[in-house]
């Protein structure tokens, strides 16, 4: 019986290798191919609802003003301004409301997930894990089943990342002590408020048309997220549905401005831009990306030392990769304002927007490469993004010498 097993054991061993060795090979004959299959196989897709579909939706959805709520309370957002705006009555009503609940299991929890990186996996998975979820009268968990995401995978990322289906009780918990449905229910004219400011403020369909006019890439649904407790950190990501015939992409950013009430046209616009410029950042980076995956040894010899061009001490762009994507997608909203803004705003406007990346973000060098982008696509007669690549790559290369 020892010996079968043995043998067993070594054939299996051996099967695993072969596979692993055609895996190999096949990659190194068609990586595209390779690549292709394993995203098809374990990367979530997305089931995309009939309110979804060829619509742009702004929405504080119920379970993830829940979870920004509870994430609100632990110790890591509150000492962090860029993840909690604390500058809004709605933030008042918060703490009167939930700051006793400060030391529930849930919060407590969360402050470990968030407590060594902030920014990462925890975050992009409650954020995004959370629109999967409805909350019923008896404050219970309903699965829309909004994504579909393989065993394997949820098996080895709910070791890393905080899963709501895995901790439902104490969200549960949380919601029915602190009566989290009452809050919302009362809050929900002022949710209503905020989102027709932000179509008001935002034209969310020129800005889809203008990036299909300059990209290849197109998506059937655009879910722009928000709770009014974000201040600084945005995300966002897409997914295909189950046929890969569709793309959903989903944008978390804060919340636009409260009051738009007899504001001057030139002031509409200045307020408008900056709006515009939150949502249109992240949504860029879903047109941009895929560009910049076809440019990567371009980019790897264009900036040699990210460090010339990022100055933040940490953070979430540590790489040649997320360092020249953000200088992408700012100097692509620039490109967009410039069609966009009248005359007499128009300079004041990429002004404002280029001294924030540089000067508060620490993008050090984005002035000369924005600068220089616009040159570009004026002077090329406004071409599609991916041509700007090749020339500003080569700009890129001459200032990383400098």
């Amino acid at each position: 019986m020892k010996r079968k097993l043995v043998r067993f054991i070594g054939w299996l061993f051996l099967g695993l290798l072969s596979i692993l060795a055609i895996v190999g090979f096949t990659y190194l004959v068609n990586p595209k191919y390779v690549e292709t299959k394993v995203m098809n196989t374990f990367y979530p897709t997305v089931n995309i609802s009939d309110e979804y579909k060829d619509k742009i939706v702004v929405e504080v959805p119920e379970v993830y003003e829940l979870m920004q709520i509870a994430s609100s309370l632990t110790e890591t957002f509150q000492n962090d301004d860029n993840l909690l705006k604390s500058s809004s009555s709605y933030y008042q009503d918060f703490r009167n409301h939930f700051q006793e609940f400060e030391n529930h299991e849930l919060v407590l929890k969360l402050n470990a997930a968030f407590e060594k990186n902030p920014y990462g996996n925890n975050q992009h998975a409650i954020r995004m894990l959370s629109l999967n979820y409805d909350l019923d009268e008896y404050n219970e968990l309903i699965d829309k089943d909004l994504f579909n995401i393989n065993p394997a995978t949820r098996s080895f990322l709910s070791f890393f990342v905080f899963f709501p289906s895995s901790n439902a009780d104490l969200i549960e918990d949380f919601a029915k002590k602190s009566n989290f449905k009452a809050f919302y229910k009362k809050h929900r004219g002022y949710y209503t408020k905020l989102i027709e400011n932000y179509a008001e403020l935002c034209d969310f369909k020129g800005m889809q048309t203008w990036l299909e006019s300059k990209f290849t890439s197109k998506y059937q649904s655009y879910r722009i997220v928000f709770s009014p407790l974000t201040f600084g950190f945005h995300s966002t990501t897409s997914l295909k549905n189950a046929d890969r015939s569709m793309s959903q992409t989903f944008m978390f950013v804060s919340a636009p401005r409260e009051n738009i009430d007899g504001m001057t046209p030139q002031d509409f616009e200045i307020a408008s831009s900056r709006s515009s410029r939150v949502v249109f950042t992240e949504i860029d980076h879903n047109y941009v990306n895929p560009v910049t995956d076809q440019y990567l040894k371009e980019l790897d010899d264009a900036m040699s030392d990210y460090k010339k061009w990022n100055g933040q001490n940490g953070g979430s762009y540590q790489s040649k990769y997320s360092t020249f994507n953000e200088y992408m997608t700012w100097g692509v909203f620039n490109l967009y304002a410039l069609e966009t803004y009248s005359k007499e705003n128009i300079d004041s406007i990429i002004k404002r927007e280029t001294d924030f990346i540089t000067d508060r973000r620490k993008f050090i060098r984005f002035r000369e490469f924005n600068k220089e982008l616009i040159r570009l696509y004026i002077s090329m007669g406004k071409p599609n993004i991916e041509e700007l690549y090749a020339p500003i790559f080569d700009w890129m290369k001459k200032e990383s010498k400098l």
